[in-house]
């Protein structure tokens, strides 16, 4: 018995990290990139940029400026920022830009982000409704390389990538950079071969006429606006050439409990979504378990390794897998030990990255359970 819990908790961890991305990376090597014939329409469709802005005073101004100076016909794009519980000068830098064109919606309840977003959206009239966030920027082009799938009538969501800037600074920097890169190679097949399993809210366009008010008690609005679109029968695509910036967090503090609201708002997901999930029918539904389930179930996965492996280390070959663990977890403390300095090697920040994750997906299923989790964004320092 405990000879198979470890065997399969071993084939399950290879199988989401290495296995499902090798897989679907050649699977989509068979498939025609669909998105790369295709070019921006010279009159695109009307567009809102929905940006969600609590407490942002230090970098919506930024934002506004970066969104103004898109490549995109002004009379085509309209720029929407809720600012709803703003206690701080966030709607009145809004205000000032008004004469731009820039429409403000505030209130002084701080109902959530997901309740914003369906203010907003509520309060638009556009084709194409794309959602951001006051702390990530967009590349010139992003908005006309995004729209540009909705020719495709079958297509319902497009997603951006993420780009981290790189910060020796910031404790996150590294982990997330390679984070996003990983993730991304995965998404991009994802897309080509049939639809992404999860769009980032933070560069996510969508048709107006497609979205569905959602449950304010929803945690991960773009993964409820993702399954809402794939179960009307929709795609949702990955474009590589609309692009965000944004800065990692200051401190691994802040990143780790990001990852504790996203795990826990993905058993919420599931919760929600069991009987479209279970058992898999479809490709998004497999790509779904293989890609964000088995991840976050990942430091479950590894408890049980840990403790099977302990107790069969009377024979060899799992003695060995115990000192690999002792090895790995010890480079993984040093790296801990080791961050904030300027220069921290990739050989203990990875380890160390990759557990500390861990841990928080493993405190997000802890926060599920017992309902802990709000809607609410703790607020990283960046």
């Amino acid at each position: 018995m405990a000879k198979a819990a470890f065997y399969i908790s071993v084939l399950l961890i290879g199988y989401n990290y290495v296995l499902y991305p090798v897989l679907i990376i050649l699977l989509a090597r068979r498939c025609p990139d669909a998105g790369a014939a295709l070019a921006s329409p010279d009159i695109p469709p009307t567009a809102t940029l929905v940006i969600a802005a609590y407490n942002e005073e230090r970098v919506i101004e930024a934002k506004i400026k970066n969104s103004l100076a898109l490549n995109y016909p002004k009379d085509q794009l309209h720029i929407l920022i809720v600012t709803d519980g703003s206690s701080d000068g966030t709607p009145d830098i809004v205000r000032r830009y008004a004469g731009q064109g820039v429409r403000l919606l505030h209130e002084a309840a701080r109902r959530g982000k997901t309740a914003a977003l369906n203010r907003a959206v509520a309060a638009t009239t556009t084709d194409i409704v794309i959602f951001s966030d006051a702390n990530n920027m967009f590349n010139e082009n992003a908005l006309r390389e995004l729209v540009k799938h909705f020719a495709d009538p079958r297509v319902g969501g497009v997603c951006g990538i993420k780009q981290i800037y790189s910060s020796p600074d910031r404790e996150s920097s590294l982990g997330d950079s390679l984070y996003w890169r990983y993730e991304s190679a995965i998404k991009q097949a994802e897309s080509r071969f049939d639809s992404i399993t999860n769009a980032d809210g933070e560069i996510f366009a969508i048709r107006r006429s497609l979205y569905k008010p959602i449950d304010e008690s929803v945690i991960n609005d773009d993964a409820e606006i993702t399954f809402s679109l794939v179960r009307q029968g929709y795609r949702v695509l990955y474009e590589r050439a609309a692009a965000s910036f944004e800065h990692a967090s200051i401190r691994i503090e802040d990143d780790f409990y990001v990852k504790v609201r996203m795990v826990s708002g993905g058993f919420q997901t599931i919760a929600r979504h069991w009987w479209f999930l279970f058992p898999p029918r479809q490709w998004f539904t497999f790509a779904f378990v293989s890609h964000k389930l088995l991840r976050w179930l990942a430091p479950e996965l590894m408890i049980v390794i840990a403790l099977t492996s302990l107790w069969l280390m009377e024979e060899t070959r799992f003695l060995a897998v115990v000192i690999l663990q002792i090895i790995f977890y010890s480079l993984a403390i040093a790296g801990w030990r080791a961050r904030g300095q300027d220069h921290v090697s990739p050989l203990i920040y990875v380890p160390f990255y990759f557990c500390a994750m861990n841990l928080a997906a493993l405190l997000g299923l802890y926060r599920y359970i017992v309902r802990t989790q709000t809607t609410h964004w703790r607020k990283a320092e960046r």
